[in-house]
C-alpha cells in the first residue's frame, strides 16, 4: 500500500513539474522567440470597417496588355520626391485615371492610417506589374490575404499588391517581370471583407532591399494619376 502511494506521489509530482516546464517554455516562446521570427506586415490592409461603403465602378472591357512608351511623372505633386518611381502603369486592367480615389490618408480602426490606395474592380480582373522589376516575395497573411511584393528595377522601391484572388500561375518569386505583365487577379482575401473586391496597392521607399517589410510609404495616388493605363 505504501509503495502504491509513493508511486502515485511521484507520478503527480512528475506531471506537475512537466506542466510547469511546459508553461515556462510557452511563455518564453510567445514573448521572446516568436516575435523575433514573425515578419511584420507593414504593407497589409488595415482592419476593414464593415460600415464603410465603397462603390465599385462599372466593369470595363479587358483587352490584351500592350506595350506603351514611358511617361514622365509630375514631380511637384504632393508626397512625390525627386527619387519617386516613374513610368508606372495603373496596376488593374481597364481602370482609368479618373476612377482612382486617394485613400492614402484614410483612417482605419484602432487609430490606423491606410498608407495605400484601394482600386475597386470586379472579381478576377487582371492585376499587372506597375513597373519592371523582380518579384521579391509571395506572402499570405490574415490582413493582406494573398499578396505580392515586387521590387522596382533599381530595388529602391517595393510595390505591394494585396487582397488578390490568386497569383498568376506562371509567376514565381525571383522572376523579373516587365511593366504590364499579369501577376495576379483582383479578389477579397484577407480582411478586405467578403465581396469588397479591390486591389490594395502601396509603394514604399526601401533603406535596405533585403528588408522589404521595412520601408517608408509614399502616396501612390499622385503617381498613378499620371500613369500609363492598362488597356
Amino acid at each position: 500500500m505504501n509503495r502504491s502511494a509513493s508511486i502515485l506521489r511521484k507520478t503527480i509530482l512528475t506531471a506537475y513539474l512537466l506542466a510547469i516546464h511546459l508553461l515556462a517554455f510557452l511563455f518564453a516562446y510567445q514573448n521572446y522567440v516568436r516575435p523575433y521570427f514573425t515578419q511584420p506586415e507593414n504593407y497589409t490592409e488595415n482592419v476593414f470597417d464593415p460600415t464603410e461603403k465603397t462603390s465599385v465602378p462599372t466593369p470595363l472591357p479587358i483587352p490584351s496588355i500592350v506595350e506603351a512608351a514611358d511617361i514622365n511623372t509630375n514631380q511637384t505633386q504632393n508626397n512625390i520626391t525627386a527619387d519617386s518611381p516613374t513610368s508606372l502603369m495603373i496596376p488593374v486592367v481597364g481602370i482609368k485615371r479618373e476612377q482612382l480615389q486617394d485613400t492614402f490618408s484614410a483612417s482605419r480602426s484602432q487609430g490606423r492610417v491606410h498608407n495605400a490606395i484601394d482600386i475597386m474592380a470586379s472579381l478576377g480582373t487582371p492585376v499587372v506589374a506597375v513597373a519592371d522589376g523582380e518579384i521579391a516575395k509571395f506572402f499570405d497573411s490574415e490582413r493582406g490575404g494573398i499578396t505580392i511584393y515586387q521590387y522596382s528595377s533599381d530595388k529602391k522601391f517595393v510595390y505591394y499588391y494585396g487582397h488578390l484572388q490568386k497569383r498568376a500561375e506562371n509567376i514565381l518569386e525571383k522572376d523579373y517581370v516587365r511593366r504590364g505583365t499579369v501577376i495576379g487577379y483582383v479578389g477579397d482575401t484577407g480582411n478586405s471583407g467578403a465581396g469588397n473586391y479591390h486591389l490594395h496597392f502601396s509603394i514604399a521607399i526601401l533603406d535596405d532591399p533585403k528588408r522589404i517589410f521595412n520601408g517608408t510609404e509614399i502616396n501612390p495616388y499622385p503617381l498613378l494619376k499620371d500613369a500609363l493605363e492598362s488597356r
